[in-house]
């Protein structure tokens, strides 16, 4: 039975697609992040709204292709499963958790729409209760372990539970859980899953997008936002969900499209070192905040609201781009050092590539 499983993970034709998706995705989250950031000094402008829109783009797209890649796991042991991908992302996740602890201690936390990061309840709590950006990690692991456990089941009912799930999670007021790491599990693991049994479709649809299928979605997606925020119907249940799964499609097809052009190649090198991007950016945003803000109040800054997170996650790209290859030798940041030695090298290899997202 399993063996089928293998046969079907084989690599299609080209893949360079998924670098250059996982790029786009990456900038997304650092233009986010810088708008957040900023809106707690009021140096975010009108970003705010534009924030929102890109909000249903690049989490879903990183688990789909996270997904994409994971379905050998499905044949492992639970101690395999241990041993090959979760003590790395368990390691990763509490590692970085204490790296911003420790940061934190130095670097003033202004958000004062969030816990302190140092603060004893919310450390204590973090492998259960994830509370910083670093979800991700601990989201991915807990996809991985859930999608062993239920590969038994029937492809069909997993997917609608976690579409069910999905639903009730992305509609406002209807599951609520008060934590950014379980809401975002509860939202994003139908993407997860939908890529793990169907990678050989995937790479076979995006094989034969042509211009208009990408301009049909984007013009889909648009539409979409501009009905969940300009008419303010988030609350339509499953419209948010369907937000995501088009943007997904949507990020898929213009990746295919645009990975052909030159002149775009960087793109593809900030999805090779997407997962060090996004463990590195939040600290140089962080950093940026804590400079800007005693001139907060400032009118030429104030002035430039507009265009200010746009600049703030340009620098911060190119400066965690930089900072991630300098810091490839050390190898204890991106690889759990208690990894036994035949598989260390592959992991090794598959975590500097940017693998795990």
């Amino acid at each position: 039975m399993y063996i089928s499983l293998v046969k079907e993970i084989q690599a299609p034709e080209n893949r360079e697609w998924i670098n250059f998706a996982k790029g786009a995705a990456i900038i997304l989250v650092v233009l986010y992040h810088s708008s957040l950031f900023l809106n707690d000094l009021g140096l975010a402008g009108s970003t705010p709204r534009l924030r929102l829109v890109l909000s249903y783009f690049p989490m879903p797209v990183f688990f789909f292709i996270a997904g994409l890649t994971a379905r050998r796991m499905l044949t492992w042991s639970l101690s395999d499963l241990w041993r090959r991908r979760l003590l790395t992302l368990v390691y990763l996740y509490l590692l970085w958790s204490l790296i911003r602890v420790v940061f934190y201690l130095v670097v003033p936390h202004l958000r004062g729409t969030e816990r302190s990061p140092t603060d004893l309840l919310n450390m204590v709590l973090l492998p259960v209760w994830p509370t910083s950006s670093y979800w991700f990690i601990w989201a991915l692991a807990l996809f991985t372990l859930l999608a062993w456990l239920l590969r038994k089941l029937p492809v069909g009912v997993q997917i609608g539970l976690a579409g069910a799930l999905a639903i009730l999670s992305t509609t406002p007021g209807v599951l609520d859980l008060d934590n950014v790491g379980w809401d975002r599990v509860a939202a994003n693991f139908i993407f997860f899953i939908l890529a793990v049994y169907f990678p050989r479709t995937v790479y076979r649809l995006a094989a034969r997008v042509r211009v208009w299928h990408a301009a049909v979605l984007v013009v889909v997606y648009v539409g979409l936002a501009a009905v969940l925020v300009l008419l303010h119907l988030s609350r339509v249940p499953g419209l948010i969900l369907l937000e995501s799964a088009v943007a997904v499609a949507m990020g898929v097809a213009l990746a295919t499209l645009l990975v052909r052009v030159k002149w775009l190649n960087f793109m593809n090198t900030l999805g090779q070192y997407s997962f060090q991007i996004y463990l590195l950016h939040l600290f140089l945003v962080a950093s940026a905040l804590a400079l800007l803000a005693p001139f907060a109040e400032a009118f030429w800054l104030q002035r430039a609201g507009n265009a200010l997170p746009f600049l703030l996650a340009a620098l911060v790209l190119v400066a965690s781009l930089y900072l991630a290859k300098l810091l490839r030798r050390y190898s204890f940041l991106w690889v759990s050092p208690f990894r036994k030695r035949q598989t260390k090298i592959v992991s090794h290899r598959a975590s500097l590539n940017g693998d795990l997202l």
